[in-house]
């Protein structure tokens, strides 16, 4: 239910880049990132967002998560700083290689812990792109280490 109600938010919403917005979500296709009432993950969910939606916000960092500006009908919330990028990410669904001299960490989020290791020629598929960050379905590779002509 969760999920259906963030994806008809990003249809609402749409994905593309609304005045103000400096922040976007990156996450696997099939999950949604919850926006919380305050800083911390035992605070009142007042809200979700699924990869690609925008937002605004002040630049105030806490316990890991961004303040949003005016995202929910509670007004502010926080989202957690794992799965946000700073520039437009692209939404693709095609193939990428690894390159690189040595293997390459593959993360469970921005910020998170090591899932795998990936060799140079390895084939991923990339669901989103972004400046410094592509998600995988292996998880979360820096953009650098993916040759993927995004033209």
């Amino acid at each position: 239910m969760k999920r259906l109600i963030a994806l008809i938010l990003l249809l609402l919403m749409g994905t593309a880049m609304a005045e103000g917005d400096n922040c976007w979500v990156v996450c696997q296709p099939e999950d949604y990132i919850n926006i919380r009432k305050s800083p911390s993950r035992r605070s009142e969910i007042t809200g979700w967002s699924v990869s690609g939606m925008g937002f605004e916000t002040d630049w105030v960092e806490r316990n890991g998560f961004m303040h949003i500006v005016g995202v929910t009908e509670y007004g502010d919330g926080w989202i957690s700083s794992a799965y946000l990028v700073y520039d437009e990410p692209v939404g693709i669904n095609d193939e990428a290689k690894v390159i690189g001299n040595a293997r390459v960490a593959c993360r469970r989020s921005i910020d998170g812990k090591r899932r795998c290791w990936l060799k140079p020629g390895s084939t991923v598929t990339v669901y989103w792109w972004s400046t410094e960050w592509a998600v995988t379905d292996k998880g979360f590779i820096r953009s650098e280490y993916l040759d993927y002509d995004k033209e």
